[in-house]
């Protein structure tokens, strides 16, 4: 691998794109760039795993936590914020998910026909402007950008059918479709829902969708478990003859969901269950296509209700996802029409039925072309309600979830139902408590695939400066080794112990810093591209000199 000279320039990292796999190493030599005051030593141009100067294995491992507006959530926590006020909010939740270990946020940005990004879609979310004026910002590109900053996944949250908030906020985008389509709008008991029996109607939410994937620099699109509506029940009195007296008698009924309308255009001569399971069905694989077609990368992810059919598998009862809110999400999960899925298993670990260990273990169990399974962890149960689980229950269930898919060597992961729950503020420390144990070494999640295998080369060192004093740690720049898109950076620095140090940096940030934060020179540093599906080349790996002319 040859050595070029790019001093300080950045590379953007639209321009890197290829197929090279590596080159050989090189002898170390010692190397400066002319008028910079600085020295590098270029211990491995391209160390693989193994050998002398290679890191050890980044830990792979995907950390996500969702964020919300919505029932008293993490962010905007309140209406009537100034555009720096909800800035400062957001960075402060994702400096806490990064320094926690974390490494994606999975933001709501869609609660119900509504957005809170700008959009010709759907009106402001009043869970960011109330009644006021849009914010004079781009909120979803600031929240990228932030949380790339950051290394940490951004993945957009949708409620594709849910037209009003289920806590009785503004319901501004329920107005607005009922005054563009009156006809796709049902009211099902206290809530608002359009209804997926018209592909009109299918089609204007994957519009909305795609404009996203189209719009931002996103690194998944994700769906949770709400289709159609869970059922409500009312209670119906009625007036009875008993014996010489009329008597009041109250009783309770299933509301029927009222597609009438669109059941009678377009699901005559199927079975209405069967019509509705393939309207959302249709709905997902036109997603995932269609996320796809515009970016590969993008993962598609959906979290369902954590039983599938009750007996599935045995000795596990519950809500119906299939019959209820027609969620076939097994068959999403046998065709490929999603890249990860993370079911909701909200439950204890010694709970009734073992419905944690057992649902897991079925889930797996259905998963023939192998996506991820990242289970979501209701979290917010240690911290929050009056029947709290001991702080040691989230941590033991991540404990199973390892242990099971260690042998196999399957994709691990997990997400925290929420992020409120892991605050510095929450009650039970649980967040403290992770980071200095189960996420005390740093991960990334895992790769994809099927969504791209190619390997990046090692970077190309393309420079050094300074430093220029006590404070200034110096950087060292890299360049992309091929035209392989370098997605992020893996940075790691080596302490005269022999331990690593690990932080991921967006990849259209080639200056990596020469020493560690304590302002100590590191023994080496060593830099890898990873491409967007997450695969990792090999490292180069350098040492900075350790005398600079004009330091003490």
């Amino acid at each position: 691998m040859s050595m070029r000279w790019l001093g300080m320039l950045p590379v953007a990292a639209s321009a890197l794109l290829a197929t090279r796999t590596g080159a050989p190493t090189r002898p170390s030599r010692a190397v400066a760039p002319p008028a910079t005051g600085c020295t590098v030593t270029v211990l491995d141009s391209a160390a693989q795993p193994g050998t002398a100067w290679a890191p050890p294995p980044v830990a792979r491992e995907f950390r996500g936590a969702w964020v919300s507006p919505v029932e008293g959530g993490e962010w905007p926590s309140r209406t009537g914020m100034s555009d720096a006020e909800q800035q400062q909010e957001l960075t402060a939740l994702l400096d806490r998910a990064a320094a926690i270990g974390l490494n994606a946020v999975i933001l709501h940005v869609r609660p119900a026909a509504d957005a809170l990004y700008p959009t010709t879609h759907a009106p402001w979310s009043s869970y960011l402007v109330g009644n006021g004026a849009a914010p004079g910002y781009d909120p979803l590109a600031f929240a990228v950008r932030e949380a790339h900053r950051r290394g940490l996944q951004l993945h957009v949250w949708f409620n594709p059918f849910r037209a009003a908030p289920p806590d009785r906020h503004e319901p501004a985008g329920a107005r607005q479709i009922a005054s563009r389509h009156p006809e796709w709008l049902v009211r099902y008991g206290s809530q608002r829902w359009i209804d997926p029996g018209f592909p009109e109607a299918r089609q204007d939410v994957l519009a909305s969708l795609f404009e996203v994937v189209d719009k931002y620099d996103i690194d998944a699109l994700h769906l949770d478990d709400y289709f159609y509506p869970y059922l409500e029940e009312r209670t119906v009195t009625r007036r009875v003859r008993v014996g010489r007296h009329m008597r009041r008698v109250h009783t309770s009924e299933t509301i029927a969901f009222d597609d009438d309308r669109s059941w009678a255009q377009y699901g005559r001569g199927t079975d209405r269950a069967d019509w509705r399971r393939e309207n959302v069905s249709t709905f997902i694989q036109q997603m995932y296509a269609g996320v796809k077609a515009r970016k590969p990368w993008v993962l598609v992810g959906i979290s369902p209700f954590g039983i599938w059919r009750p007996g599935s598998p045995a000795g596990v009862s519950g809500l119906d996802s299939y019959a209820e809110i027609y969620a076939d999400s097994r068959r999403w999960l046998h065709e490929g029409w999603l890249d990860y899925l993370a079911p909701q298993l909200y439950w204890a670990s010694d709970g009734e039925q073992a419905r944690f260990r057992k649902l897991d273990a079925w889930w797996r169990g259905e998963n023939p072309l192998g996506r991820h399974l990242w289970p979501g962890l209701l979290t917010m149960r240690v911290a929050e309600g009056h029947n709290k689980w001991p702080v040691d229950e989230i941590p033991r269930e991540i404990g199973l979830l390892r242990a099971a898919r260690q042998p196999g060597g399957e994709s691990q992961g997990h997400v925290h139902f929420r992020l409120r729950s892991l605050l510095a503020t929450a009650v039970a420390g649980l967040g403290d408590r992770l980071a200095t144990t189960l996420y005390a070494e740093r991960a990334l999640p895992p790769a994809s695939p099927w969504l791209g295998a190619t390997v990046p080369a090692a970077p190309h060192f393309a420079g050094c400066a300074g430093p220029t004093g006590p404070n200034d740690p110096g950087v060292l720049t890299v360049a992309a080794g091929d035209t392989t898109h370098a997605r992020w950076w893996l940075a790691r620095w080596r302490d005269a112990h022999g331990g690593w140090t690990t932080q991921v940096l967006p990849g259209d940030t080639p200056a990596i810093s020469a020493r560690f934060r304590s302002g100590e020179d590191p023994d080496a540093v060593a830099v890898a591209a990873v491409s967007a599906t997450g695969v990792v080349g090999p490292s180069l790996v350098l040492r900075p000199g350790r005398a600079v002319a004009g330091l003490p």
